[in-house]
Formats: C-alpha cells, structure tokens, sequence
C-alpha cells in the first residue's frame, strides 16, 4: 500500500499526466514465483485478487508503473490518465505525430 496526501494530493488533476491524486492510498499486487509450472495458478490468484480490489477502488483508476502483463491495451491507458487522456492525446498527436515514442504502455496520439 502506498500512502497517498499531503503534498502529493495538493497537485491540480489537470497540473500533470498523472492526474487526479485525491486517494488515500494506492494498491501494487505484487506477485512473484519462480517455477514456470505455477504460472496459471499465480497469475488467475493475482487477476482475481485485483478484480476483488478494484471494487474498493477509490475511483477505479490505475497507475501506470504497476500494470500486468501488457495485455491490458488501450482500456489501461484510459483507467491511468482518466480525465487527461484526451488532452494527453492531443500533445501526443502535437509532438510525436508519427508516434515515435510508442515502447511500453503507448498513447497513441489523436
């Protein structure tokens, strides 16, 4: 659990890509095993687990350093940047049109 407030919570929502700051605190499963045979078990434990979260969920959104797998796609990037997405799209679209930048979790430009 990452405490959240104070100084953290005082930034404006539209100040920076990260957005809205206003929950107490943030959530990170992390999960780790080292035999490959247990993958499917950990990873369904750890899915349902998030899911089970989520509900509690100050507002649903994520944080984009704790995504899973990466199948998560364009809906990930939605839940990061919440009310900024389309704004952060349009800068994209502005100074990477040609989506050069586009490794990891890409937002790709309007």
């Amino acid at each position: 659990m990452w405490n959240f407030g104070g100084a953290t919570a005082a930034v404006a929502a539209d100040a920076t890509a990260f957005g809205d700051r206003s929950m107490p605190y943030m959530l990170s499963i992390d999960s780790v095993w080292s035999d490959a045979a247990d993958d499917d078990v950990n990873i369904d434990w750890t899915r349902s687990f998030w899911e089970r979260m989520r509900s509690h969920s100050y507002h649903g959104r994520m944080y984009l350093n704790f995504p899973g797998q990466g199948e998560e796609g364009e809906k990930i990037l939605q839940d990061t940047f919440g009310a900024n997405y389309a704004r952060l799209r349009e800068i994209k679209r502005k100074y990477d049109p040609d989506n050069r930048f586009r490794f990891n979790q890409n937002l790709k430009p309007a």
